[in-house]
């Protein structure tokens, strides 16, 4: 974009005033409106360039944490304690700054991410197909994008770029219990990857079969709040 040809001036005013009209806003001329993009691109470039100087700050302490002769415990204290989440505020604070650095928050006990453990899963191996699972667990409540499920070292399910997609895709329709390898039945262990997020998980499944559908709607119980068995 640049302010300064005629053009492209034209459109992102007549936008601004179809914006105005919708939004029930005074309209700008195009004089206010061209004063006001033309200020945009150097905002956005100068707040860019401060929070990526902020994270470079963070970065080497913890690069520097890590070449230290310290054990792996002390290393991840000393970066907890260390590290900070900093917020770029549009207005100063009461001592004038722009940036508000805040510790970082402990890891939440109850996240699969956070604590690294393996997921429990309780689910009718019967009665569930692949697809359900992949959509109903797996994206919708544990939030994965494009899911890979290994059982042993089987592929089973693949998605992201360069995933064969047709060759796995025979699975979807079939129960959990009657696909290859052996199918996932009580106390099959599955690993889930997704590499669009740099996510793995273990994940060991409980068959299950008989549901309160007024407690548990879903139909099916991941470990954590509450025992899967």
């Amino acid at each position: 974009f640049d302010k300064d040809r005629a053009v492209a001036m034209r459109f992102v005013a007549a936008a601004c005033v179809l914006r105005s009209a919708v939004f029930g806003i005074d309209a700008l001329s195009r004089h206010d409106a061209k004063g006001i993009a033309g200020n945009i691109v150097p905002a956005i470039a100068t707040t860019n360039a401060i929070v990526a100087g902020v994270q470079m700050l963070e970065v080497f302490k913890i690069l520097g944490a890590q070449v230290s002769d310290k054990t792996d415990e002390e290393k991840g204290k000393e970066m907890g304690q260390g590290c900070r989440y900093t917020y770029c505020l549009r207005d100063r604070t009461r001592r004038g700054n722009y940036l508000q650095p805040t510790s970082l928050p402990a890891p939440d006990p109850k996240c699969f991410v956070c604590r690294g453990a393996r997921v429990e899963l309780a689910i009718d191996t019967s009665t569930w197909t692949l697809d359900e699972f992949i959509h109903k667990v797996l994206k919708k409540r544990l939030g994965f994008n494009a899911p890979t499920i290994m059982v042993g070292d089987d592929i089973v399910h693949e998605e992201g770029e360069g995933a064969d997609t047709d060759a796995y895709g025979i699975n979807g329709p079939k129960k959990l219990l009657a696909l290859p390898c052996g199918g996932i039945k009580d106390g099959t262990a599955v690993r889930i990857e997704d590499f669009t997020q740099d996510l793995e998980v273990d994940m060991l499944v409980c068959h299950r079969e008989d549901w309160d559908e007024e407690e548990e709607p879903d139909g099916f119980l991941l470990g954590g709040a509450k025992s899967v068995r």
